[in-house]
């Protein structure tokens, strides 16, 4: 049985994306003072928290529609998209949904 590159690759940003987001927010707890860490997850936390969320939920989104129905293509406003412009597109559209859903739903001030 031999691996498909394209999963594989699929598995290891799956995998290794998340890690390193940890290792990232690790780092940052213990090199900069808590207190200073708290006060700005308090206070921007739609753009600490939730905009990386969006982008992992967007990429989780598009992977796995891409593995449930195969290859992802579409056509609006006179674009065809086909392979991985259609992943990448689909991204964008996921990311800025989810992004401005997050900005009407938080009360700012």
């Amino acid at each position: 049985m031999e691996a498909d590159p394209k999963r594989v690759a699929a598995w290891l940003v799956a995998i290794v994306v998340p890690l390193i987001a940890g290792m990232v927010l690790i780092g940052l707890i213990k090199y900069v003072a808590p207190q200073l860490v708290i006060e700005i997850i308090k206070e921007h936390f739609a753009a600490t928290v939730g905009l990386p969320m969006a982008a992992l939920l967007s990429a989780f989104i598009v992977t796995g529609l891409r593995h449930t129905e195969g290859p992802i293509k579409f056509e609006g406003l006179g674009f065809k998209f086909e392979g991985a412009s259609g992943q990448v597109v689909l991204w964008i559209f996921c990311f800025l949904s989810i992004a401005a859903a997050i900005r009407l739903l938080w009360s700012v001030g």
